[in-house]
């Protein structure tokens, strides 16, 4: 905490003091996602993305994949969600499996806010070579690596659990037509709105929820109500002692469960358990706040642990449907769980 040891508790009404601050926090982000939601649109709208999947075939082919599972990943860079049930489109079983196990990897719209926040706070903003900036090449790292680790997923996936023979894959490429402005905007407006409405229910409610707790047990008569002391405190120090070989505090650690919401809840969650009052810089609180609790080691660690990690039980609920059981989600889970906490120790180990 900026001023030394841990933030006092809020007094204010739970909606004001615990969600208002908490949905500031991931909704400052809200135009870097905005822009990627629009390039997304342009090319789905322009004809292109059925081309680029038999461009990509070669590629995909080389992993145990087809084209047809371009589509859904590429679609994952805005939500696993939606990407995971487009992999309907993928016709031989065993590579939509693969597809939709892979897909969690790609990096989607949730994780901007996490690693823009992390980025801004930790990384310096000089110059790495010529207009590349040190940040923007760790955020191209972070896009380059989930790639990585689905490709080489999948690879494995085919070569083991899911082995055997691919369809041969055949696809009808549409015509080439220019989008036009109205489309391309009802798209950007749509996932605004999707994006929007999870901040203002799943984050709203879990941080309300972690007002609340903030709020208990009350402090003595005279006494300095610190958070740590707090029921919210104390589930954070339970869980403390497992996330400690990543650099990562009881804080960290409240923010990693209630994540499994929805990825970008964390910084919400953040910014509600460090007092973030002023939304008009909210961003800028919460950067210095985590500055004085994580250093180099861990902060990359956690972007480590956001690139592998399954945090968003929205996925794993629409996998169970897709699989017809919890078989898949359940490894899916594990696997990508195990990923993450071996990354981030051994990030945290080395730097």
């Amino acid at each position: 905490w900026p001023g030394g040891g841990s933030p006092h508790r809020g007094a204010g009404p739970p909606v004001c003091a615990g969600g208002g601050g908490g949905v500031g926090s991931v909704v400052v982000f809200l135009p870097q996602i905005l822009i990627l939601f629009f390039f997304i649109a342009i090319l789905e709208d322009s004809g292109y993305m059925a081309r680029a999947a038999v461009i990509a075939d070669r590629v995909m082919h080389r992993v145990g994949l087809q084209g047809r599972s371009f589509l859904p990943l590429l679609s994952a860079y805005a939500c696993a969600v939606p990407a995971v049930m487009a992999a309907r489109t993928v016709e031989d079983e065993r590579d939509r499996i693969a597809t939709i196990f892979v897909a969690p990897f790609m990096t989607c719209s949730a994780r901007l806010p996490v690693y823009a926040l992390l980025i801004a706070a930790f990384i310096p903003a000089g110059s790495l070579i010529g207009p590349l900036g040190w940040r923007a090449a760790v955020m191209i790292g972070l896009y380059a690596l989930g790639l990585a680790a689905a490709l080489v997923t999948a690879a494995i996936l085919k070569g083991t659990l899911l082995g055997g023979r691919s369809a041969p894959f055949v696809m009808e490429l549409p015509p080439y037509r220019l989008p036009t402005l109205r489309s391309v905007l009802n798209r950007l407006l749509d996932r605004t709105k999707i994006f929007l409405r999870r901040a203002g229910k799943i984050i709203l409610t879990v941080t309300v929820v972690l007002w609340v707790l903030t709020q208990f047990p009350r402090a003595p008569v005279g006494g300095a109500p610190e958070i740590g002391d707090s029921a919210l405190g104390q589930i954070g120090q339970v869980i403390e002692p497992a996330i400690e070989p990543l650099g990562f505090d009881w804080r960290i650690g409240i923010g990693l469960v209630t994540s499994l919401a929805a990825r970008e809840v964390i910084v919400g969650t953040l910014g509600t358990i460090y007092g973030v009052e002023n939304e008009g810089e909210a961003d800028f609180e919460l950067q210095a706040a985590l500055q004085q609790d994580l250093d180099l080691g861990s902060a990359v660690a956690l972007l480590i642990f956001f690139v592998f990690a399954l945090q968003c039980m929205s996925t794993v609920a629409v996998m169970r449907r897709e699989t017809g059981g919890w078989g898949w989600p359940a490894l899916q889970f594990s696997y990508m769980l195990a990923l993450a906490y071996a990354g981030a120790w051994v990030a945290n180990a080395l730097l």
